[in-house]
């Protein structure tokens, strides 16, 4: 039994139309920036299957505002809450008291509930709160019918029994579960044992016994005599007369409250207690007591049984948790979230968490993660991670992207690069160019391979804007029109408008099979390379970009020439024959570095200057035969800002700009 889809419309941040949360497994992870809706999507189950009525009020900041309205002119509003819960077929034939509340698609179709919470506020000049009119209701039509004024029962208060929330709050206060109070963990553990009469005839003598023993004590009859005159002659009430000093007698509850827990050793030859505890403890115990009362029910459920409707324990609880990563230890989250899966897999459980932090994402399968964002309208958009298709052999790839790059959940921008020198050189740039990545929370991702598309795919689905840099790699295999090729062709992928992404000029547009054939174009041919800039220009607008003639260590080595000869080992460096005394010597040793550059003894560097072809002997010492991250660290904390603004290549500019674009595009029009 598990909640399979919530709906929710007009409660807190999300809008007028009705958001669908699709729950595909027993557990299920919200993810996304600080106030994007994940807490209030886990309140709602609180406010549909509460155990207390507490839990289940619903107030009047509850319903939602629009961003342009102002609340005093609005006279009612509407939410709505609702869950829809599907069974197994064993269970199906266990719970026999919902068979007449159950709906079906189609004909010979599984079997579900759908349970919903409607609630409306009208403006009251009574009362400051308004009126508020809440009821909850089993929806007795299918998903895809028309609901008439029938379909709607009254959800019996009974059946909240069957559906249990365990709601762990961001803020763990493991103090607080553990007294002895309506709705706390501790008292719905207690409330599993039973305190027979002979149990609690014996418990009364004990505290008896007690009581008798500290009075045949002198000094505490002493005492009592002294509290008991002085009392006297404060009043003469003969109702309140007599004092006794004594611990409680047949209060079972009372000694109950006085139940704690402690914890030892501590090598301080004392126990502490729950407040004692560090912030990372005490969150870690909250939890525990939250999986205690879990198997406490699963253990005990064979002794018990709800007179009512005849069931042993909840049918399914729902462990809702805001922020597990809380005061905890990266090297535990671990932990923690193989102990949520464990609960989640167990027949009854249901596991919903909401999370911030990459250190979470990079523990769950990306299948199990729901994106919240909120639009420019200030409202909850909720969006699935969607994968390639597992048979397909970009899904593993991306899987494990997302897993070590999970900060790309969390971004207002991605900028994708092709590897280790990208990171290395934005980072230093950000200075540069006064771009804090980290404050406008922007995530560098070397995920420009081959399996580029999936990831702009996924970024879209997600509302994330990104920009690529991309090798134009002229003349290595593949490269040049190649690469155009490559980029066109996942853009079409993504839903990019064929007919705008392949017009040559106006009314004329590149064939399928002149695409097909791109990367057999000429690149020796005159206005080729003018040509093939055109293209490479025109795919600024999708915000992709190239290293452009080679790669990025390229680009940075002919921009920065004399600052990467100078990183040298002392008495390292290629060995250079003299270009004038060594002629052929040297004209072999080019030869070689354009072969080794362009990855090919065919390669002749045409499309290349002599000043580049000549660089490329540099290129083979710094980043073949080196450590290309390295290299780079090394020349760009040799020079200052000034330096690198002076002869900043204009791939970077062009990207700056786009971010800035991306982040403040109200200032870029009014600039504009």
């Amino acid at each position: 039994m598990r909640i399979s889809t919530l709906k929710i419309k007009g409660y807190k941040s999300f809008g007028p139309e009705e958001v669908t949360i699709p729950l595909h497994d027993k557990l299920a992870s919200f993810i996304g920036l600080n106030s994007a809706g994940k807490t209030t999507a886990l309140e709602t189950l609180k406010k549909l299957f509460g155990s207390s009525l507490a839990e289940r009020e619903i107030y009047r900041q509850d319903f939602h505002i629009g961003k342009d309205e102002n609340p005093d002119e609005i006279t009612d509003r509407e939410l709505s809450i609702e869950a829809r819960i599907d069974f197994s077929e064993e269970e199906q034939e266990a719970v026999p008291h919902f068979f007449s509340e159950m709906v079906v698609d189609e004909e010979g179709g599984e079997p579900y509930l759908r349970v919903r919470l409607e609630a409306t506020w009208h403006k009251s000049e009574i009362t400051p709160q308004g009126e508020i009119d809440v009821k909850t209701y089993f929806i007795k039509v299918a998903d895809r019918e028309t609901e008439e004024p029938d379909s709607k029962k009254i959800f019996p208060n009974h059946f909240r029994n069957l559906i249990q929330v365990l709601y762990v709050p961001a803020i763990r206060r493991p103090a607080e579960q553990l007294k002895y109070a309506s709705g706390s963990i501790l008292y719905r553990v207690l409330r599993k044992i039973k305190w027979n009469d002979s149990f609690k005839e014996e418990f009364d003598k004990k505290i008896d016994e007690i009581n008798d023993e500290f009075k045949k004590l002198p000094e505490f009859g002493t005492v009592q005599t002294s509290i008991t005159e002085f009392w006297q002659k404060f009043h003469k009430d003969e109702r309140y007369k007599d004092t006794l000093l004594g611990f409680g007698g047949s209060d079972f509850d009372t000694i109950l409250k006085k139940l704690e827990i402690s914890f030892s050793p501590t090598g301080t030859h004392k126990s502490f207690g729950i407040d004692e505890l560090g912030e990372g403890y005490r969150s870690l115990f909250y939890l525990t007591l939250v999986c205690a009362l879990l198997d406490i029910e699963e253990k005990l459920a064979a002794t018990e049984e709800d007179e009512t409707i005849g069931i042993t324990r909840p049918l399914l609880t729902i462990l809702a948790i805001e922020e597990p990563e809380n005061h905890i230890a990266p090297q535990l989250l671990g932990r923690v979230i193989k102990i949520l899966k464990t609960i989640a897999e167990k027949e009854n459980s249901q596991v919903l968490l909401s999370s911030h932090t990459p250190a979470i994402v990079k523990r769950l399968d990306p299948e199990w993660i729901l994106h919240f964002r909120i639009t420019e309208e200030y409202e909850t958009e909720v969006n699935q991670i969607l994968l390639p298709e597992k048979a397909d052999e970009a899904y593993k790839y991306v899987k494990e992207a997302v897993h070590n790059y999970p900060e790309i959940y969390f971004a207002r921008l991605v900028v994708i690069g092709e590897g280790d020198s990208e990171e290395v050189i934005f980072n230093r740039l950000m200075s540069v160019l006064k771009t804090d990545f980290d404050d406008n929370i922007i995530t560098f991702a070397p995920l420009g391979h081959r399996f580029v598309n999936h990831i702009w795919k996924l970024l879209e689905e997600l509302h994330i804007p990104h920009i690529t840099l991309l090798d134009l790699d002229i003349e290595r295999e593949g490269g040049g029109w190649g690469r155009v090729k490559y980029a066109l062709r996942q853009l079409i992928k993504i839903d990019v408008c064929k007919k705008e992404l392949l017009e040559i000029k106006e009314g004329t547009f590149l064939s399928d099979e002149e695409l097909e054939k791109m990367h057999t174009w000429s690149l020796i041919e005159k206005n080729t390379i003018t040509n093939l800039n055109n293209w490479v220009n025109m795919l600024k607008k999708y915000k992709i970009f190239y290293s452009n003639p080679l790669d990025l260590d390229f680009l940075m080595l002919t921009h920065y020439t004399e600052f990467y000869k100078k990183a040298i080992p002392k008495g390292g460096g290629p060995r250079i024959p003299d270009k004038t005394k060594e002629a052929t010597e040297f004209d072999e040793k080019v030869k070689s570095a354009i072969q080794a550059t362009l990855k090919s003894e065919k390669a002749t560097g045409d499309t290349y200057t002599t000043a580049e072809k000549e660089l490329m002997i540099w290129y083979n010492y710094h980043f073949l035969g080196r450590g290309k991250p390295t290299t780079h660290i090394e020349v760009l904390s040799s020079m200052s800002d000034k330096e690198i603004k002076e002869n900043l290549p204009l791939v970077f500019t062009e990207i700056f700009n786009s971010i800035s674009s991306i982040l403040n595009p109200r200032v870029v029009d009014e600039e504009g």
